[in-house]
């Protein structure tokens, strides 16, 4: 809510104050340089070393990444004890993936595929999930996209410690825009196991003045519950700075689940641009059409925590996830986490090699069922807790970082080297 409030201030306060940037299709028919994901900026790749460690368990990746204003093109990542999202099982992973241009590195033709493996700890029990999609934009008013995913794995049983589950969907989506208005449409068909179910729904989007935009959509299921709102709301950057802040509220809802994203960028660094603030809004819409819960690659854990922070000078982040599950038959149970994020990063500090200090401070709360012999049955545990962060930049490639959680006992150390 104080994320929200402030956007919708920040949004009055922009409209009232100031003159709207040229949208980005006015600077692409002026400048060539222009893509639909902005001007070109030299790759960067990123290598990652990190570990993690909380009481008894412990956590160790690598990952690397290539990243340009397309975004991450390539993407890989090993993981030992690795958490995963969707249902805390710890595994050793092994993910990665990449983004194509093939016919003459052409935006217009976009190919994405990527897949995850992973082994249960201490089982010989295996997962997958793969994901593609193909995205055509033959003209710039005209967006068309096929996808298709598929997980094979584990979920907690009912009585048991492991059900096997097989879920797969592919979904076909499009977007028309005349002048500010978007409106996009999807369908797509998934199997649960052993259960068939469609799925269509359509979004508008609205890019309203002042680089402000609005997205609201809806989509039906067979399976009632998996009916889905969504609506979303922000104030994006233009590509040459106005050193005003940009932001974004997503919110997410159907019958049993509640997610809430929002975060505000400020300072002369600021990335947070039009590509990237429709890419989201629209990715997160789509996602209810596809399995993305369920297959999503563990891609928030890909990136590297040095990604949280660089895009802007100042930076603040609210998530939110709230899921019903049944632990026992007939009784529900929550599973969630609430977390807010505050970064400052100092790129006017500088002293021999080292420069761009950062420090984050975070609040977290968790919600998971634990069994009560008592009750003979599981209820809802909630426990909070504070995080720090501290990092430098060491000769302009070397990143290093890390995260403190008093009252968990919990470290994260990362070691980033930055070539481009």
């Amino acid at each position: 809510m104080i994320i929200c409030r402030s956007l919708v201030l920040l949004i009055f306060i922009t409209a009232v104050l100031y003159p709207q940037e040229g949208s980005l299709n006015h600077d692409a028919e002026n400048d060539l340089r222009y893509s639909v994901f902005g001007p070109p900026r030299p790759s960067v790749w990123e290598f990652q070393l990190s570990y993690m460690k909380e009481d008894l368990e412990n956590v160790s990746t690598f990952n690397f990444y290539k990243n340009n204003q397309r975004n991450k093109t390539i993407f890989f990542k090993m993981a030992v004890n690795e958490l995963n999202n969707r249902n805390e099982f710890r595994v050793k992973e092994i993910t990665g993936g990449t983004i194509l241009f093939p016919v003459n590195d052409d935006d217009r033709y976009q190919l994405d595929i990527g897949g995850t493996y992973d082994v249960l700890k201490g089982t010989s029990l295996s997962e997958k999930a793969v994901f593609s999609r193909i995205t055509l934009r033959p003209e710039p008013y005209l967006w068309l996209r096929a996808g298709y995913e598929l997980f094979d794995g584990y979920t907690t049983g009912a009585l048991s410690s492991y059900k096997n589950t097989n879920l797969n969907s592919y979904y076909f989506a499009g977007k028309f825009t005349l002048n500010r208005f978007s409106v996009l449409a999807i369908a797509g068909r998934g199997k649960s196991d052993n259960d068939n179910f469609n799925r269509y729904g359509l979004a508008g989007i609205f890019n309203t003045p002042f680089n402000t935009y609005f997205l609201g959509g809806y989509i039906k299921s067979d399976q009632q519950d998996e009916n889905v709102r969504t609506l979303a709301l922000g104030r994006y950057a233009p590509f040459r700075p106005d050193g005003l802040p940009s932001g974004f509220v997503i919110w997410k809802h159907r019958e049993s689940y509640d997610f809430i994203l929002g975060g505000i960028f400020y300072g002369k660094t600021n990335l947070f641009v039009q590509p990237a603030a429709i890419g989201m809004s629209q990715g997160i819409f789509i996602s209810s059409a596809a399995l993305r819960e369920n297959s999503e690659l563990r891609q928030g854990k890909l990136m590297s925590i040095t990604d949280d922070y660089r895009n802007s000078d100042i930076t603040m982040f609210y998530v939110s996830l709230d899921q019903e599950i049944e632990m026992i038959p007939g009784k529900k149970n929550h599973i969630g986490f609430r977390a807010v994020q505050l970064y400052k990063i100092f790129n006017e500090i500088s002293f021999s090699d080292i420069s761009n200090p950062v420090i984050g401070l975070f609040y977290n709360e968790e919600t998971l069922p634990e069994f009560n012999p008592a009750r003979r049955s599981f209820v809802d545990s909630k426990t909070n807790y504070w995080s720090f962060q501290t990092g430098v930049t060491i000769a302009d490639f070397v990143i290093v970082n890390a995260i403190y959680s008093p009252e968990k006992s919990n470290l994260i150390f990362a070691l980033s080297i930055i070539y481009d």
